[in-house]
C-alpha cells in the first residue's frame, strides 16, 4: 500500500547497476501520457501502456517484477496551501493499482541475460483528476523483486494525465483542464478493475543486440 505523501513526494531510487552489477539498467518506456476526454461525468476512460525494459549482463534470481500506477490529489483539502506539510499530510490517495508483469516458475525460474522487454496496461477510469502541479500526482513504480522480498532494482516516473474539455456549449476545440480549482473532487478513492490487464512473456534472453540502448529510450 502506497500513501499520498510517497506519491506527492515520489523519492528517487539509486541506480539499478548499484544496486546489483548484474543489472545493466532498468527503464520503462510509456507509449503515450493519457487524455481523459470530456468532464469527469462524461469521459469513457483510456489507457495507459508501455513497456518495462531490463538489460542484464548476467542471469539474476528474481521471484517476480511488479508495476504500480498511483495517484494522490490534494483538492479536498479546503483552505491549506498545495505543496505545504498540512496540504499533503491530509492529501487523498485518488488511484492505486498494481500487476506482476514477471514471475519466476518452475519453466523460467530466473531472468537470463540479455534484454528483456515486459509490457503492461492500465485501465485509467473517466473520474480521475488531471494531473496539476502541486495538487494532483502520478506515479508509476517499477520493482524487481527476489528472494526474501529484497528489491533488486526500482524506478519511479512520473505520469501525467490530461483531461480535454469542449468549449461552451459543446462547439470549438478542446481545451485541456489541469484540475476544476477543487469543486467537485469529493469522493472515496477510486478503485479499478484490475482483470483487464494485459502483459507479455520477456524476449528470449542472450547477447543485447549492437542497437540496444542502455537508457531505454530510443531503438533502432
Amino acid at each position: 500500500m502506497i500513501s499520498a505523501e510517497q506519491i506527492l513526494n515520489p523519492i528517487k531510487p539509486e541506480a539499478a547497476s548499484k544496486l546489483n552489477p548484474a543489472i545493466l539498467s532498468l527503464e520503462v518506456l510509456i507509449d503515450e501520457q493519457p487524455v481523459l476526454r470530456g468532464a469527469a461525468d462524461e469521459a469513457m476512460g483510456t489507457d495507459l501502456s508501455g513497456t518495462v525494459c531490463l538489460a542484464l549482463a548476467a542471469p539474476i534470481d528474481a521471484t517476480h517484477i511488479n508495476v504500480q500506477l498511483a495517484g494522490a490529489s490534494t483538492l479536498n483539502n479546503s483552505g491549506a496551501n498545495s505543496g505545504s506539510s498540512n496540504a499533503i499530510s491530509n492529501a487523498l490517495v485518488v488511484f492505486e493499482s498494481s500487476r506482476n508483469i514477471w514471475t519466476s516458475n518452475s519453466s523460467t525460474p530466473r531472468l537470463v541475460a540479455g534484454a528483456h522487454d515486459l509490457r503492461f496496461l492500465f485501465k485509467i477510469p473517466g473520474t480521475l483528476p488531471a494531473t496539476e502541479a502541486g495538487r494532483v500526482q502520478y506515479v508509476l513504480s517499477v520493482s524487481v523483486t527476489g528472494a526474501q522480498g529484497v528489491v533488486l532494482a526500482s524506478l519511479v516516473e512520473a505520469v501525467r494525465i490530461v483531461r480535454i474539455v469542449a468549449g461552451a456549449g459543446g462547439d470549438g476545440e478542446g481545451l485541456p483542464a489541469y484540475g476544476n480549482g477543487g469543486e467537485g473532487m469529493d469522493g472515496p478513492p477510486v478503485a479499478y478493475d484490475d482483470s483487464v490487464a494485459e502483459s507479455a512473456a520477456p524476449t528470449p534472453g542472450g547477447d543485447l543486440p549492437p542497437s540496444y540502448d542502455f537508457k531505454g529510450k530510443t531503438r533502432a
